[in-house]
């Protein structure tokens, strides 16, 4: 399968070493464009490869966890 088209704030979390909270600030604050799918806040790899300035290197996820 390949890595996800798009992130939740708890993934971008881990990605960026800081909290769950920030990253959720930082999406309220309009600094990172996010979506709402159902109850689920998301935000397109891209997008935040391009904040970030570099390629997000995440690994495979296992089927019970894809979205």
């Amino acid at each position: 399968m390949g890595a996800p088209a798009f992130l939740r704030p708890r993934q971008i979390a881990e990605l960026l070493n800081v909290t769950e909270r920030t990253v959720r600030r930082w999406i309220a604050d309009g600094k990172i464009p996010s979506v709402k799918l159902g109850g689920a806040r998301l935000v397109a790899r891209a997008t935040l490869e391009r904040r970030l300035g570099t390629p997000i290197d995440l690994p495979e996820e296992s089927n019970d966890e894809q979205m």
